[in-house]
């Protein structure tokens, strides 16, 4: 057995549009925007491995805060993904490539919650809580170009219309690794994640259609 410890650093910007009661907003949002809000950030993978065959699982965490005014709010967005994997194809002895199929389930989850303070008129606050699991199916490639560097990639598409009216999400990923050590792997490059969700039409519908996207970095510790 081999088990895989990920810690990944992400800095991505959201670009897309948010639907709210039959009203479409666009949005595009920074990481240099996000950041001045950002509270709280933890995320972490894991994958146990026994010949061609894989357990895979990941999760992130974020907090945002918006303060100002009579108006404050807080965003706590999570997203986690468990499956399964396994060899397809593994050509080459010195640079081999290795090709993998991946299927599991993507969880996302939102709970916003907004607070209003108006003179003379006291305070109230709300929320809503946004909770989706999707079937994801993809594939995994490494290059190794070297015995030690490696190019990585990774997608997957999920969702297929099953919950709501719409639901489809993807992901995207591509980096480039050096493996210091048998137990220690540094990886950089890039990773989008999307999402595309509505429920409901005309005056009632309720959506969004968002995409992070941005830099990423991986430090993986290897344990036999």
């Amino acid at each position: 057995w081999q088990f895989g410890v990920t810690l990944p650093l992400w800095a991505p910007q959201i670009n897309g549009d948010v639907t709210v009661r039959g009203r479409q907003a666009n949005v595009d949002i920074s990481f240099d925007k996000l950041k001045d809000h950002l509270d709280a950030s933890f995320s972490m993978a894991l994958e146990v491995r026994k010949g061609d065959f894989g357990v895979y699982g990941d999760v992130g965490y974020m907090k945002f805060s918006l303060g100002g005014g009579n108006v404050s709010g807080d965003l706590k967005f999570v997203i986690a993904d468990a499956g399964l994997s396994y060899v397809l194809v593994k050509t080459g002895e010195e640079h081999p490539f290795i090709l993998a199929g991946t299927a599991g389930v993507r969880y996302w989850y939102a709970d916003t919650t907004i607070r209003v303070n108006l003179p003379n008129r006291g305070a109230f606050s709300g929320g809503q809580t946004y909770d989706l699991v999707d079937p994801v199916i993809g594939l995994r490639a490494s290059q190794y170009l070297t015995q030690k560097f490696h190019l990585d990639f990774a997608g997957d598409i999920g969702g297929f219309d099953i919950n709501n009216d719409t639901d489809f999400t993807w992901s995207a990923m591509g980096v480039a690794s050096y493996d210091f050590a048998k137990w220690f792997t540094l990886s950089a490059g890039y990773k989008a994640l999307a999402l595309d969700e509505s429920k409901g039409s005309g005056d009632n519908k309720h959506g969004f259609n968002l995409i992070f996207n941005g830099v990423l970095v991986l430090a993986q510790f290897n344990f036999l």
